[in-house]
């Protein structure tokens, strides 16, 4: 499979799990107290986090740059221009990796708060920047 086909497929399952983020985090504002909204909303944030930094991996790859690491794809993605808010984005992958661990209701309901008010406002830049790439790239 060729790099940009590889980034492209893995884009669209970016934007299918954001589609899934985007009704989470609706339905959490309808509804910030169901538990069961709080977990879909979490479980959705790390689908979306999981598959921004793969697709980010990608698209480096694509470009000729061979990272692996979360961290350091994430780093990458910053300094070659791919990502704004470098540090925000490693402040997101330290808490994805805690919410995995989030056990109780009152972290949970942090979590949330994170992914509704800061979170999810950088994966829509992202997935906007994504498109903007891909469009830019179809063009004759």
């Amino acid at each position: 499979m060729t790099a940009d086909l590889r980034w492209h497929q893995r884009f669209e399952n970016l934007q299918r799990a954001m589609g899934q983020l985007q009704a989470a985090v609706a339905a959490h504002g309808s509804r910030p107290d169901d538990e069961l909204i709080v977990i879909a909303l979490i479980k959705a944030y790390e689908f979306s986090f999981e598959l921004s930094w793969k697709t980010l991996k990608d698209l480096l790859s694509w470009n000729g740059l061979d990272v692996s690491l979360p961290r350091e794809v994430l780093k990458q993605a910053f300094a070659t221009g791919l990502l704004e808010n470098g540090q925000l984005w490693i402040d997101m992958l330290e808490q994805r990796n805690l919410m995995a661990h989030t056990y109780d209701q009152a972290r949970a309901q942090q979590a949330a708060a994170l992914i509704c008010e800061r979170y999810w406002p950088e994966l829509q830049w992202l997935r906007a920047s994504l498109q903007g790439r891909l469009e830019q790239a179809a063009e004759p």
